[in-house]
């Protein structure tokens, strides 16, 4: 079985963007496409259905996304669904990156660098953020967000993936800001405030 995943949030112009590379791809393979599934929010629940699908999946099946970023916004999670399809023995092909995840030595050592990459990103903001805080008690200045203000702390942990989902033109603001689980308004400030070349580009458009 051959299974196309899309995943989006509430752009229909991406949704239509990632159907139209999975049937370039698909043609060029000259394969055809028994099922097509579209996840259209990010909460918990969809995070378990891409995985629940992998694991319904057979020996020899293959799983097709636009971009390794469609399986998920978190490095631990891809790994962990990479991992599991080579387990499973299903094929992930993923077409913006050229990737094919086959029950090979190449695929696992790939799974494992990008566990890798993620370990030391998870420890390299730990850091960070500590280094913040002492020097800002240093300066004297008050920790803590004021009460109802926007998770600024966690969205400059975030800042460049942040910059980098914003890159693609087809990604909104508010997609964004309902997956970090901010408000619009208050995103839209943090990349008004911290990535100002992007905020201005985005205007001019």
């Amino acid at each position: 079985m051959i299974v196309a995943y899309i995943r989006t949030y509430s752009n229909n112009q991406q949704a239509e963007s990632q159907k139209n590379a999975i049937e370039q791809f698909a043609r060029n393979k000259k394969i055809e496409i028994d099922k097509w599934i579209k996840d259209t929010r990010n909460t918990p629940r969809n995070k378990s259905k891409i995985e629940e699908l992998i694991k319904g999946m057979q020996d020899g099946d293959i799983l097709i996304v636009a971009d390794i970023t469609r399986l998920s916004r978190k490095l631990t999670e891809i790994m962990h669904l990479i991992l599991l399809s080579i387990e499973k023995k299903v094929t992930i092909y993923s077409i913006k990156e050229g990737y094919a995840f086959e029950n090979n030595l190449d695929s696992k050592t790939l799974a494992f660098t990008f566990g890798l990459v993620s370990e030391i990103e998870s420890k390299l903001i730990s850091a960070r953020t500590k280094e913040a805080l002492i020097l800002s008690k240093k300066n004297g200045t008050k920790l803590g967000r004021p009460q109802g203000s926007p998770k600024m702390e966690y969205l400059l942990s975030q800042k460049k993936q942040i910059e980098k989902e914003l890159r693609d033109e087809n990604t909104t603001y508010a997609e964004l800001a309902e997956y970090y689980q901010v408000s619009l308004s208050g995103f839209k400030r943090f990349v008004k405030e911290n990535l100002p070349e992007i905020s201005s580009k985005r205007k001019k458009k």
